[in-house]
């Protein structure tokens, strides 16, 4: 029934689609959960661009082959440095393109739910007064969370940053 009135309120009223959005998400997914605070950041910053330069989220859980050598060769590809061992699960989150520098990604919250995992980044956009690259970047994270065996979903809030 929430997805119902999630999509009347995008559809209704475009100018408070993301407040709306984030409550409804914070009520459909965070009743009943806890926070998990021994997540860890592997490594954040720029990717160069290889392919089409999408936002996307890669989970790799360390009980599979695959998954870790999946894992190790696009940790490489993403960063030239060799990838970590690991014993939960690793999260690569990637932005997307974005038409300038000044643009990061953080961790906000690992929440465990019922039957999810609910990972929380935060884009922080370039606002007024910061002087920025005139490049593309790609802007990445990585991080390991403990392996409940639980769906991972993931949350972004886009947060401006003033350099005034």
């Amino acid at each position: 029934m929430l997805d119902v009135v999630l999509i009347t309120f995008i559809w209704r009223d475009k100018m408070r689609t993301k407040s709306i959005l984030f409550t409804l998400l914070s009520l459909l997914f965070f009743s009943g959960c806890t926070s998990i605070d021994n997540y860890n950041i592997i490594k954040t910053g720029e990717y160069q661009l290889e392919g089409d330069g999408k936002k996307e989220n890669k989970v790799y859980f360390s009980d599979s082959v695959s998954d870790i050598e999946n894992f190790k060769n696009d940790f490489r590809k993403l960063t030239d440095d060799k990838a970590p061992e690991f014993t939960g699960s690793m999260i690569i989150s990637k932005s997307g393109t974005k038409n300038s520098g000044g643009y990061s990604l953080r961790v906000e919250s690992v929440v465990e739910a019922d039957r999810y995992t609910i990972v929380t980044t935060i884009l922080e956009t370039p606002g007024k007064g910061c002087i920025v690259t005139m490049a593309l970047t790609n802007p990445y994270i990585v991080v390991e969370i403990p392996d409940n065996h639980k769906e991972i979903k993931f949350a972004q809030k886009d947060v401006k940053v003033d350099c005034l």
